[in-house]
């Protein structure tokens, strides 16, 4: 598939920042996209991002073509010089063919919900568990709630392998159960034995992305699973303290959530000065991994509107709703202003020094960390169980 299906340049326009080329030199693979960034040596030149995910998932991501989402003077033409745009659909989409996206299906993300929808829906993505309910190393254990995680586990890993061969960019796998958020050892030896079994069938180490969330002991583990060359995304990032130490970590992705930390410091007062503690978080982040030239890159969720992704405009990725699409893309370039998050000096301390797990939990529980992890846990605990029982469904009156 023709890359020039998916990139198309921004009109040559004059811009007098001069952090413009700084932005479009960036370059990174994500759990969430395969994007990719041009660079010029005159003006901008926006590069629309290049995913479309094909996974049945409630936060499915997919980009439309420039040619329908970015017209040529719009606030999303603007944007796209200086952020990588990762349209999140929030809907699934089972099938690239059915999908009816010319750019066809760009990266994917493995977890316990969508690999439940898979299975469900059927067709070619069925196979991933159809496949693991027969494999002869789950076969020999006897134990039902290891048999059935064994076949979770090579499930996992088939549906990783399936997709990487027909997507450009990477497919990312959260560890299952969820619930080892907290143990860096079982996290290690499950994010090494998913690698191995990749390994197996063949899957090229580049394309894969563990996802792990950031407490204490998943930050641990990114630092030595990233040193061992496993390719990491930090996901539930919502104090400074959680991204430096994920940068720290050299984490390929970490991903913060701009309104849901404002909604917090808004439903808490006290805990901060700042009008736009979300902002602060962006900021400071993206200054800390440029000053450590991390190859950490920059992902901003949770932009509830237009005014919210230009506050961040200049974070290296900023995942947005298709009705904010569709806004900036009638709005003009002006709507964009002169404020560039990667021209903000940072607030925070420079300070490299490592937290104790303590400190860092002390610096969760004075944030939105602590309240948005646990929403987490308890969202994920109810796709894994979820995802277990439709096993157990599968195997009855099976060999497995």
């Amino acid at each position: 598939r023709s890359r020039a299906s998916a990139i198309s340049p921004v009109p040559t326009r004059t811009h007098t920042h001069a952090h413009t080329m700084h932005a479009m030199t960036s370059h990174a693979t994500l759990a969430h996209a395969a994007l990719t960034t041009h660079s010029t040596s005159k003006a901008p030149r926006g590069v629309l991002s290049r995913l479309v995910n094909s996974v049945p998932s409630s936060r499915a991501v997919r980009v439309v073509p420039r040619a329908a989402s970015a017209p040529a003077g719009s606030a999303l033409d603007a944007l796209q010089a200086f952020s990588n745009v990762v349209l999140d659909a929030k809907k699934s989409v089972l099938d690239d063919a059915r999908a009816g996206l010319d750019l066809g299906p760009k990266a994917g993300v493995v977890s316990a919900s969508v690999l439940a929808m898979a299975s469900r829906a059927g067709g070619r993505d069925a196979g991933a568990l159809e496949g693991a309910m027969v494999y002869d190393k789950c076969d020999i254990v006897s134990a039902e709630p290891v048999k059935y995680e064994c076949v979770i586990d090579k499930a996992m890993v088939n549906l990783a392998a399936m997709w990487a061969e027909r997507v450009e960019g990477r497919v990312a796998v959260e560890l299952f159960p969820t619930s080892m958020a907290d143990d860096t050892d079982a996290l290690l030896v499950k994010a090494r034995h998913y690698a191995n079994m990749a390994r197996d069938l063949k899957i090229v180490p580049e394309k894969l992305l563990f996802k792990i969330p950031a407490t204490y002991a998943g930050i641990e583990a990114v630092k030595t699973l990233e040193a061992e060359g496993i390719s990491c995304h930090v996901s539930d990032v919502y104090c400074a303290e959680q991204a430096r130490a994920a940068i720290d970590a050299n984490a390929t992705v970490v991903q913060l959530y701009y309104s849901r930390v404002n909604a917090w410091h808004k439903a808490n007062p006290g805990k901060t000065t700042s009008a736009d503690p979300g902002y602060d978080l962006a900021r400071d982040a993206l200054a800390y991994a440029r000053a450590r030239k991390a190859k950490t890159k920059i992902m901003v969720a949770s932009l509830h509107n237009k005014d919210a992704v230009l506050r961040v405009l200049g974070v290296d990725y900023v995942l947005v709703s298709q009705r904010i699409i569709d806004e900036m893309a009638k709005a003009p370039a002006s709507d964009v202003g002169e404020t560039i998050i990667s021209d903000a000096p940072s607030s925070s301390s420079s300070s490299t020094a490592a937290l104790s797990k303590k400190a860092f939990d002390d610096a969760l529980a004075n944030s939105p960390a602590k309240t948005e992890l646990a929403i987490a846990r308890r969202r994920n605990a109810a796709a894994d169980g979820d995802l277990m029982n439709y096993i157990k469904e599968k195997t009855v009156g099976l060999n497995v």
